[in-house]
């Protein structure tokens, strides 16, 4: 991999979030190219990280910071095949929906505002996905979060896409207070947020405490991917100009909930399967969500309505899968992140050529 990789793919968009301003008073076209350049750099950097993961040169690895000592918290990168994936997807998602917005966002206005915040959301889905402990991933899902609502809101001169701003950042709230909760309660009983120490320590869990750190984080999945029953967020977050909806309502910011199960097999391997009921909840509320997602599409009338639901149904069947799984080496595992992979190019590609048709 080039140099660095783990950390520049979300350090470099992130950074780079700050000079749109910058760029922007050079005129022209010059933020949106920046903000073209930039994910390319970054698609880059993602996948020059596949060959080593591929051929086991760079197999798992972690890669860690000091921040607060006192706490036993660094700041780092997890590096492994489930990371790689999502950071791959992140990337080229991003890019490929800036390049789109080049010319489907050249007549709107606050296009800074705009360019800022997905450059931010890039940064942060990638280092989302590549933290090396809860409390980094935490804080990457909330700055997610603030960007879903900021990119919702982006016509904030008309009301209903204020209200489905509002919306979006409240519903998803319910999800971050129980997935808040898990974490400390995994850190009451580790002392630790990190992966790695967590995978050689989960034994000395009682099970008790890791069922209700399991449904807390089940419930911040539910949330996030906008499943039974804090579904109804991702039709009103199609408020947003469809270039937004292509990147964090198809392609990349609901499948956080996705990556967060399959992140905790993982991390708890064989003992996923001694937590009472959990991965039945997680089929059913797959199940449950795919059945009333497809339903709501066919009655929608709203041509963006129906790939959002869409949206809200093969998420459905990612959860079913999982849930059907026992490990990470299980087939429903792997049949999870495989529709995971295609459902990001199918519906990110079908939000695209949706805005072509509304354009």
């Amino acid at each position: 991999m080039l140099p660095y990789a783990p950390w520049l793919i979300w350090i470099i968009p992130i950074a780079s979030s700050l000079f749109v301003p910058v760029i922007a008073y050079l005129g022209g076209k010059s933020r949106e190219y920046f903000s073209v350049i930039v994910g390319v750099i970054a698609t880059i950097f993602a996948f020059s990280i596949v060959p080593d993961v591929y051929f086991s040169i760079l197999e798992k690895s972690d890669f860690i910071f000091p921040w607060i000592p006192s706490l036993g918290v660094g700041v780092g990168v997890f590096v492994d095949p489930l990371s790689v994936l999502f950071a791959n997807l992140a990337a080229f998602f991003s890019l490929v929906v800036l390049i789109y917005s080049v010319g489907y966002m050249a007549e709107e206005k606050n296009l800074t505002y705009y360019y800022f915040f997905m450059l931010l959301f890039m940064g942060s889905m990638i280092g989302l996905v590549t933290s090396d402990n809860f409390l980094q991933m935490f804080i990457f899902w909330e700055i997610v979060g603030l960007c879903s609502y900021s990119l919702v809101s982006f016509w904030h001169h008309r009301p209903e896409a204020v209200r489905a701003g509002v919306k979006v950042f409240l519903m998803t709230r319910v999800g971050d207070v129980c997935f808040l909760a898990a974490i400390g309660l995994l850190y009451a009983s580790l002392g630790s947020f990190s992966f790695p120490y967590i995978m050689a320590h989960i034994k000395e869990v009682p099970i008790p405490t890791l069922t209700v750190i399991a449904y807390l984080m089940l419930a911040g999945a539910i949330a996030k991917s906008a499943q039974l029953p804090l579904h109804t967020w991702l039709y009103s977050a199609m408020e947003a100009p469809t270039s937004v909806s292509a990147l964090l309502h198809g392609a990349t910011m609901v499948k956080a909930g996705v990556y967060l199960i399959a992140r905790l097999f993982t991390l708890l391997g064989p003992i996923v399967t001694l937590i009472p009921m959990w991965l039945h909840c997680v089929a059913w509320v797959g199940a449950l969500s795919a059945f009333i997602g497809a339903t709501l599409a066919l009655y929608t009338p709203d041509i963006k309505g129906v790939p959002a639901y869409s949206t809200i149904s093969q998420i459905g069947f990612m959860f079913a899968a999982l849930g059907a799984a026992s490990s990470p080496s299980s087939l429903g595992w792997f049949a999870a992140l495989f529709h995971m992979i295609s459902h990001a190019f199918f519906q990110g590609l079908g939000f695209l050529a949706i805005g072509g048709i509304i354009h």
